[in-house]
Parts: structure tokens; sequence; C-alpha cells
């Protein structure tokens, strides 16, 4: 039997000029694809599986806030920073972009966004690039400075029912996609 190798051994030859990739643009993506992915799943009440979470039974109390295009007027232009509402009056919401109980049971957002896309949840959902070695990088995602009053730390407790944490099964399909076309691209610009 005779196999002809003259495409593996062109690969290969591609493959052993790659030294020194960089992984910035697909990085980027990816951190892209978890922030999106953290920002679509919370608001469509959805845990880290794509599974929905668990529903709120406390609110909505009384009359009902819908932080959203038209009840969100006066925090439209300021959509795009971090945390930006934080209570119906001036310093109504304590420390930390807290709501007082009663804002918090007159809001409609799902389970751990109250306030919708102005939640701490997706407001406050930050990722970075890190390398960890010669060759290897990560992306992290967390919340930063997701307190309560006292600056204590809260969602590792939300997590226990409510789980976040995590890329959803559209977002690592997506990421995967991503990683293909990036090594594609390397492997083709490489020769």
């Amino acid at each position: 039997m005779k196999i002809n190798l003259t495409g593996l051994k062109r690969l290969q030859a591609k493959l052993s000029k790659i030294e020194n990739l960089d992984p910035t643009l697909l990085l980027a993506s990816w951190a892209d694809t978890m922030e999106s992915d953290n920002r679509k799943g919370v608001l469509a009440g959805l845990d880290k599986d794509g599974n929905p979470l668990k529903p709120v039974t406390y609110r909505p109390k009384g009359p009902t806030v819908r932080i959203g295009a038209k009840s969100a007027g006066r925090f439209r232009n300021h959509a795009t920073r971090k945390g930006v509402f934080g209570g119906f009056g001036p310093m109504a919401a304590g420390l930390h972009n807290n709501l007082t109980r009663g804002e918090y049971e007159q809001l409609t957002g799902p389970p751990l966004a109250p306030r919708g896309a102005f939640s701490r949840v997706v407001t406050n959902f930050a990722t970075t690039i890190v390398q960890t070695g010669p060759r290897t990088w990560s992306v992290v995602a967390g919340w930063r400075e997701v307190v309560t009053v006292k600056g204590k730390p809260f969602l590792a407790k939300a997590f226990a029912t409510r789980d976040l944490r995590g890329v959803r099964p559209e977002g690592l399909e997506k990421a995967r996609k991503a990683f293909v076309a990036w090594a594609r691209d390397m492997i083709k610009f490489s020769g």
C-alpha cells in the first residue's frame, strides 16, 4: 500500500514555522464572548449551563419598576458605565450601588439581576487577559465590587442556588468557532 504524504509534509512544514504565536486577537475575542454571554445569559435568567435560574418569590412587591429603554430614561446616558443605577433617589441606595429593601422589592428583573441590564452582575462583570507562562495565556473573568453596604462580597453565597460562574453552551460554541478560525489563519498565513 502506498500513501502520499505530500500534503501532510507541507502542513508539518507550515506548523514548524509557527513558533511564537500571538493569541491576543483570539483572547480578546474570547473576552468579548464571555462578556456577551454573561449579559445575555443573566438577562435571560439562565445559569452557567444555560438552564433557567430558580425564580425569585420575594419580588416584585407593591408598585413595580421596570428598568428598560423607557423607564431608565434618566440613566440612559450612562448605560455603558459600570454600576450606574444606584437607586431611585439621591443616595437612596447607600454604598457600593446597593438598593434599599423597598427599592429592591419593586424591581422586575430576572433572578440576581433585579435592575436588568443595570444590575451589578452585568455591569460589574469584567475580563482580563493574563500570561501565565512563556506560552500560556488565560482569559480570567469575574465580578468586581459586588458587595453589601458593609463592603462584604455576597455573590458566592448567591451562586450556591443560582450559579452564573462559567460560559454557557452557546458561548462555548462561539469561542470554539473563534479558535478554529484563528488556528486556520495562523496556519494559512505562516507559510
